[in-house]
């Protein structure tokens, strides 16, 4: 039987696109998660989205433009040992968004231009945190985000009580896999209310991330209370519930998910994990043979 466990997010995701081992240790019956890398980019059956915009100067105390919704790319080995289910050896992207967003392709010189535009009114109004926000966000947007964490700081500091600030940072974070200071700006986020579908799923990715399977079951569950048929947030539901064991339950929810989606191919590889360890042999191969057809990669063990 599989030894690795897949923890797809997401990605994420969660945001970001933090990749993570998961390996069960026969002897001792405990699950060790190493954070590896990040990644960026979309596998071949994930989406690109943006959230939608809101200019800082406007008369209304939203945020400004909401960076784009990031990927979670999650990888693991497959090998032998108690039941779970194993992912591919690449990175497969797991995206974690708020349904529906539009498609949008950031404009990336007008944002190098904007940004010393925002210098300029920063430095004649350095107490305005809606400024550093949205100077954050051009950062996120081109994908410096050290640069974008330092200035959600600053507007943080400035203004601890904006919910929409502590999501921004959240994304930055996961995208320079800092998963548990991302966890930590989701939770609170999620405190400061109102509670989304976005904030309960991306940090049901991070927990699971740092090893807390059932935290992460408990949100992702809580997520789809709000989008009963999101995709994404029955996958981080399965992926976790895989990795405690809960075989029938991910096997439930993996059948769902490719009810809603028939094209989703790490859906159909965590089943194929799920299924060859349950001993359902010729579905498994059937998953396999399928997820290798939309584009995944399947781990060569996976078929032995």
């Amino acid at each position: 039987m599989n030894r690795n466990l897949l923890i797809a997010l997401t990605a994420l995701i969660f945001g970001g696109g933090s990749t993570a081992v998961m390996a069960a240790d026969a002897g001792k019956g405990t699950v060790k998660e190493t954070v590896k890398n990040v990644a960026k980019g979309s596998a071949s059956d994930t989406k690109a989205a943006d959230s939608k915009a809101a200019d800082s100067k406007a008369s209304d105390s939203k945020a400004s433009d909401t960076n784009a919704a990031d990927t979670k790319a999650v990888d693991s080995k497959a090998s032998e040992s108690k039941p779970g289910a194993a992912s591919s050896d690449n990175a497969q992207n797991m995206l974690i968004e708020e349904e529906p967003l539009a498609k949008v392709v950031p404009d990336t010189a007008a944002i190098e231009k904007k940004i010393p535009l925002i210098g300029e009114l920063i430095a004649r109004t350095p107490n305005d945190d809606k400024l550093y926000a949205e100077r954050g966000e051009c950062y996120a947007k081109l994908g410096k985000d050290d640069k974008a964490v330092e200035d959600y700081n600053k507007s943080i500091e400035l203004n601890p009580g904006f919910q929409e600030t502590y999501r921004l940072r959240g994304l930055s974070l996961a995208k320079l896999n800092r998963i548990a200071d991302a966890v930590a700006d989701y939770s609170q986020a999620i405190k400061l209310g109102p509670v989304t579908y976005e904030l309960l799923v991306r940090r049901a990715a991070g927990k699971g991330l740092l090893g807390d399977h059932q935290a992460a079951i408990d949100d992702a569950t809580e997520a789809l209370k709000l989008k009963p048929n999101s995709v994404e947030g029955l996958v981080v539901l399965a992926n976790h519930e895989a990795a405690l064991g809960k075989l029938q339950d991910a096997l439930s929810n993996l059948n769902k998910v490719l009810e809603l989606d028939m094209k989703k191919g790490d859906a159909y590889l965590l089943r194929g994990f799920v299924n060859k360890s349950l001993g359902n042999l010729k579905a498994s191969e059937a998953d396999l043979k399928m997820a290798a057809e939309l584009g995944v990669k399947v781990p060569e063990t996976a078929t032995k």
